[in-house]
């Protein structure tokens, strides 16, 4: 079963439509209904894998939440798909670094895959994009895997772990979001 963490996200109903098309069996619980810890009982341990959705507006308790999701799935090797916030939030909380951008980036995008991967192959995507931060340092062991002209680090992996960052949406990207979510 797949834990999707809302985060309020104006897409989270998007998100879901996509993961019940795929037959996905999945559980939704609010960013503030989640008691984490660091131990092997934590709650997110019975989990096949985490996704973490985009957001609305900035919260702080939403903001070390996410980081202990990110933390405790990193460690207990738990598949981890961040979205938007998700990925900034993960690279924060990977010891990466993100920029506020000079404009906010919105609508569909070109963006340039420039190798096969697990959840995407080499190629150019048209995505949608609602974001005002990018990242300006990955976390150790992360690559970026796709890039467009206004965000160096469109796709993130780690080398080693099923983790994955996007900063665009995919549940609201078409078919190749779509395809994102279901590779995921």
């Amino acid at each position: 079963m797949i834990l999707v963490i809302d985060n309020g996200s104006s897409f989270i109903v998007d998100l879901l439509s996509c993961l019940n098309r795929l037959g996905i069996n999945y559980e939704v619980k609010r960013y503030n209904e989640l008691n984490i810890g660091y131990d092997d009982n934590n709650e997110l341990v019975g989990y096949d894998a985490i996704i973490l959705s985009g957001r609305k507006s900035n919260d702080r308790f939403m903001n070390i939440v996410n980081m202990d999701i990110v933390k405790s799935a990193y460690k207990h090797n738990i598949p981890l798909l961040g979205i938007c916030y998700g990925l900034e939030i993960m690279v924060l909380a990977l010891n990466g670094t993100i920029i506020r951008m000079r404009e906010r980036v919105t609508g569909i995008n070109h963006v340039y895959v420039t190798c096969d991967t697990p959840i995407v192959d080499k190629g150019i995507i048209d995505v949608y994009e609602s974001h005002l931060y990018e990242v300006a340092r990955l976390p150790r062991n992360f690559v970026s895997i796709a890039f467009s002209n206004t965000c160096k680090n469109e796709v993130i992996m780690h080398t080693n772990k099923r983790i994955f960052g996007v900063q665009f949406h995919p549940e609201v990207s078409g078919v190749y979001g779509y395809e994102i979510i279901k590779r995921f």
